[in-house]
C-alpha cells in the first residue's frame, strides 16, 4: 500500500514538474518571440500596390517579422493603412512605409479644376513628383520683347526678371505617351536615350520584380515628360495663361524647413 502511494506521489510530481517546466518554456519563447518579433504591414501574396490606388483588406497582410528586419517607419496595423495611397508602388512582400502614404487623392477641391500643360510652356526648377507642392513663378521674355505688351491684367509685375504667381500642388505628371510617371527631373533638354525613345520608342528590356521596386520611383521616365497638372481655381486659371505670354512659367518644390537647413 505505502508502495502504491509513494508511485501515486511520485507520478503527480513528475506530472507537476513536467507541467511545470512546459510552462516555463512556452512563457520564456513566448519573451523571447516579443522580444526578437513583432508585427509588421506587408503586401500580401500575389498582390501588387499601384501608385495613388487605394490600399484595400485583401492588398495587405499583418505578419510577425524579425525586430532587425522591420524598416524604420513600417505600418505595424492594418487600420492604419486601409483606404489610404501610396506614393510608389509597392510589391508583393514589401513593407508599408507610414511616410510613403497619403490620404489626398489629390482630387480638384469646391471651386477648382484640373488643368494639365504641356511642358513646352513650363520649365521645372527642381526634382518634381506627383503631390509636391510647388511655387509657380513666371520668367518673362527681355524686356524688348515686351516693350509692346501692356501691363497684366491678373498680376503684378513688379520684377524685370521673373515674379512668384502663386503656389499649388502638383496633381499630374504624365510623359509623353500619357503615363503617370514619378519624378520630373530639371533638364534644360532631353538626353539622348529620351529622345530615342520618343523616335524609336522604348528599348529597355523587362526588368524583373526585383529590380522593379529600386527603379520605379523617383526616376527619370524613358519618355519625355510632357505633361503636368495642377487643381486651379479659375482665378489661378487665368493668371497661368496670361503668364504664358509674358514669359516661360517656373515650377519648383517648396523646400521644407529641415530641407532647408540642411
Amino acid at each position: 500500500m505505502k508502495k502504491q502511494t509513494l508511485l501515486v506521489i511520485c507520478l503527480i510530481s513528475f506530472l507537476l514538474a513536467g507541467s511545470s517546466f512546459y510552462a516555463a518554456t512556452q512563457y520564456i519563447d513566448a519573451m523571447a518571440a516579443e522580444k526578437l518579433f513583432a508585427p509588421v504591414v506587408k503586401v500580401a501574396a500575389g498582390k501588387e500596390i499601384s501608385a495613388f490606388e487605394p490600399i484595400t483588406q485583401d492588398d495587405v497582410i499583418l505578419v510577425q517579422e524579425e525586430v532587425d528586419e522591420i524598416l524604420p517607419g513600417s505600418a505595424r496595423d492594418l487600420d492604419t493603412v486601409l483606404g489610404k495611397r501610396s506614393t510608389q508602388t509597392i510589391y508583393e512582400g514589401e513593407q508599408l512605409l507610414v511616410e510613403k502614404l497619403t490620404d489626398t487623392q489629390l482630387l480638384p477641391e469646391k471651386g477648382e479644376a484640373r488643368y494639365e500643360f504641356p511642358l513646352l510652356s513650363i520649365h521645372p526648377l527642381t526634382e518634381l513628383r506627383k503631390g509636391d507642392h510647388v511655387k509657380i513663378w513666371v520668367k518673362y521674355k527681355n524686356l524688348s520683347e515686351l516693350q509692346d505688351y501692356p501691363a497684366p491684367l491678373h498680376f503684378r509685375k513688379t520684377n524685370d526678371t521673373a515674379d512668384l504667381l502663386f503656389e499649388s500642388q502638383l496633381a499630374s505628371v504624365r510623359d509623353s505617351n500619357g503615363i503617370e510617371i514619378y519624378t520630373l527631373k530639371p533638364s534644360l533638354l532631353p538626353s539622348p536615350d529620351q529622345m530615342d525613345s520618343i523616335f524609336h520608342g522604348s528599348r529597355e528590356k523587362p526588368l524583373q520584380n526585383g529590380e522593379k521596386r529600386y527603379r520605379d520611383y523617383r526616376v527619370q521616365p524613358t519618355a519625355l515628360p510632357a505633361f503636368i497638372g495642377f487643381n486651379l481655381t479659375d482665378e489661378e486659371y487665368v493668371i497661368v495663361s496670361e503668364a504664358m505670354s509674358y514669359g516661360m512659367l517656373q515650377v519648383g518644390h517648396i523646400m521644407g524647413s529641415k530641407e532647408q537647413a540642411s
